[in-house]
């Protein structure tokens, strides 16, 4: 006869901190406005003005993975602090590098880079509002009704 053991996993105690809940969203936030916005310069004909921005935003996410703590970071912290930096590190500088050693391209090729940078950018616009959503129907779930 064998019995299964249930194990229940101690939850850490909640503190309530002086910060609002949506600020801890808002360096993610600011990273993917920053590659929503190079994308969009993409689209826009101006490679290389965009994909600067876009490599400056993974740097600057690099910097506040960095430096500010997990509290503060919301979805910006996945893994270790030092496997995200290192990422958006060599994210940041792959993309510095190929906007600065690309050469021009013809009008079809920009057309085409454009059209991909839209729906990139529409895609990150659609993960973002419902990371949104997703984090708002999870707090009414978790207050107590009255």
């Amino acid at each position: 006869m064998s019995t299964q053991v249930h194990r229940r996993r101690r939850k850490a105690p909640r503190r309530r901190s002086a910060a609002p809940h949506w600020l801890a969203r808002l360096p993610y936030l600011l990273v993917l406005s920053g590659v929503g916005a190079g994308l969009t310069l993409c689209a826009f004909n101006y490679f290389r003005k965009g994909s600067g921005l876009m490599a400056a935003a993974l740097l600057i996410g690099a910097l506040a993975r960095l430096l500010l703590p997990e509290s503060q970071l919301g979805p910006l912290a996945v893994r270790s602090r030092s496997v995200d930096c290192w990422t958006l590190v060599i994210l940041g500088e792959m993309v510095a590098f190929v906007s600065l050693s690309v050469p021009p391209m013809n009008k079809t090729g920009l057309v085409l880079a454009g059209a991909f940078g839209v729906l990139i950018a529409f895609t990150m616009l659609v993960r973002g509002v419902r990371l949104l959503i997703a984090g708002r129907s999870s707090r009414a779930a978790q207050e107590p009704p009255g």
